[in-house]
């Protein structure tokens, strides 16, 4: 009795144990074999957040789409600002697909979100619209500043065209039918109906009218004509200037002009400018043909040669291959002008130094490059100098004549820079002698100058300044040379008025001065009186 008793116990057990497994098995979730989310912990907690932006292929923020997640029936819609925020998502899976889609639009690819605790999440969710594209032109050729726009209040897409082949391009359109208008300043606008699908292109062409009238034409350069883009045309009106810009093919439109005869100017950097006058231009009407052809402005490449701080002149700078060259002044300056554009190879030649070589120098249309340019001197000794003031250290002396002596039979001359230095290379290890000569300065000459083989020997030398006399009276000369020169003069002046007396009296003795005969006349009153004293005297004597 017992026994059957604790057998039943048993079996009404095992039935509830089997009652309840079946319970807990049908009480699970279903799961969708394609898009599920991954396997729930046994505990979940509903605090995941995500905020969710959808966007089209354009990048456009999408107001009225609908997001979804893959295994969920719940659905949201994005606000005005194209963005929800989704909020008590359970944290009990590893990920969540989500993905968008809107009427007129194709649904990309889902977003997988890993979920990787209790936070916020950030999700962009893409749908794609069609697009729309063509070009804007006039009947002579492209626009500048055209714009073609959806007219629609709420998507107001609208795109540029191209200044260089007027091409547009407006993408993320939902698919239907558009009104599309393009503008330009000058041009009446167009509008057009096209019908576009979603994920699709549709082709929309628009050719403007002007408003008033127009010119056009093209600017090429004079002696090649290549075309010249990028040269401004402008037309100046009484109240503004009208300014474009040539197109890669070197034409140009200037459209929107009242009736009238208007000056026509194109220029661009490194060309002179041109005008043209008298150009007519009258409504709806374009002005064809109104061409120009620019000259280059003359370049210039200048520079200073050196070697290390020793302004090198008489330096041969030419551009290899060409007839261009010019030689360094006394400060190491150079100047090569009237060079067209391209890019050149340079050399510079001296004795005693080093040929240096510059290669792909570029020269700009009508530009002007600096170049310096560092000689290396050839191997042997170097001797440098400075040649200063004796009682002015400061004092540099330029254009000095330094001659160095080689041999009884060689020397080599030098002229000081400007900051009164100089230098021989090319030396023989060994004793020289040098001299110097300038104005100003008493001339000076030092022996024994001492250089060693690939050496550089600097060395400062003073001259003595010539004593100042005192200042003259007559302009460029001092207090004696000024005495001697009146001297002189004055000299002159008294043998010029001796010569002219004396052939005066030559001439017309009569009316030579009285003073001549006044004087002979006593002479022979005297002689004769002294004659006949004498006698007067004897007689005296006899009487006596």
């Amino acid at each position: 009795m017992v026994w059957n008793t604790m057998v039943r116990i048993k079996c009404v057990l095992l039935v509830l144990l089997l009652l309840s497994s079946m319970m807990m098995i049908f009480s699970l979730p279903t799961i969708d074999d394609h898009h599920a989310p991954a396997a729930r912990t046994l505990q979940a907690s509903y605090t995941i957040s995500v905020n969710v932006t959808v966007v089209d292929n354009y990048g456009r923020n999408i107001s009225g789409a609908t997001i979804h997640i893959r295994g969920n029936t719940s659905t949201w819609q994005t606000n005005d600002s194209g963005y929800w925020e989704i909020n008590g998502l359970a944290d009990d899976v590893t990920e969540y697909n989500l993905y968008a889609d809107k009427p007129n639009y194709l649904t990309d690819a889902d977003v997988v979100l890993p979920v990787l605790g209790n936070q916020s999440y950030n999700v962009t969710l893409r749908i794609i619209g069609g697009t729309i594209l063509g070009t804007v032109r006039s009947q002579s050729g492209s626009i500048t500043g055209a714009n073609v726009t959806i007219l629609d209040p709420i998507l107001n897409f609208s795109a540029d065209a191209l200044p260089s082949d007027g091409s547009y391009n407006i993408s993320g359109v939902p698919g239907g039918t558009h009104s599309v208008t393009a503008r330009a300043p000058g041009y009446s606008p167009l509008t057009k109906s096209v019908s576009v699908t979603a994920g699709g292109a549709a082709q929309l062409n628009f050719i403007l009218t002007p408003l008033n009238g127009s010119i056009s034409g093209s600017v090429n350069h004079v002696a090649t004509l290549d075309p010249l883009s990028n040269a401004t045309v402008s037309v100046n009106l009484t109240d503004r200037t009208i300014t474009v810009q040539t197109g890669d093919d070197g034409h140009y439109l200037i459209p929107d002009l009242p009736e009238g005869v208007y000056e026509v100017v194109a220029s661009m950097e490194g060309y002179y400018s041109v005008s043209l006058m008298g150009i007519i231009v009258t409504k709806d009407n374009m002005t064809q043909n109104v061409n120009f052809t620019l000259e280059e402005k003359p370049t210039l490449l200048f520079g200073t040669v050196k070697s290390g701080a020793l302004l090198l002149r008489l330096v041969n700078v030419s551009i290899i291959g060409s007839g261009w060259f010019n030689i360094t002044d006394t400060s190491g300056n150079y100047r090569i002008e009237n060079i067209t554009k391209g890019t050149y190879n340079l050399s510079a030649v001296r004795d005693g130094y080093v040929t240096a070589v510059i290669s792909d120098v570029v020269v700009p249309v009508g530009g002007t490059v600096e170049l310096d340019i560092d000689l290396v001197a050839l191997p042997g000794a170097v001797l440098i100098g400075t040649v200063v003031d004796r009682h002015n250290s400061e004092k540099a002396l330029y254009n000095v004549i330094v001659t160095i002596f080689i041999s009884d039979t060689e020397q080599r001359t030098e002229f000081t820079d400007p900051l009164g230095r100089f230098g021989f290379t090319e030396l023989a290890q060994g004793n020289y002698t040098l001299q110097f000569e300038v104005d100003g300065y008493g001339p000076l000459e030092i022996r024994n100058v001492a250089v060693r083989e690939n050496e550089t020997t600097n060395m400062t030398f003073k001259m003595e300044p010539l004593r100042e006399g005192f200042e003259g009276f007559i302009f460029g000369f001092d207090l004696a040379h000024s005495m001697m020169i009146l001297a002189l003069f004055i000299t002159i002046v008294i043998l010029a008025v001796a010569v002219y007396l004396r052939y005066r009296t030559f001439q017309t003795p009569e009316t030579a001065p009285a003073v001549y005969d006044q004087e002979e006349e006593p002479a022979e009153e005297k002689e004769d009186e002294a004659a006949v004293e004498p006698e007067k005297s004897q007689e005296e004597k006899d009487e006596s």
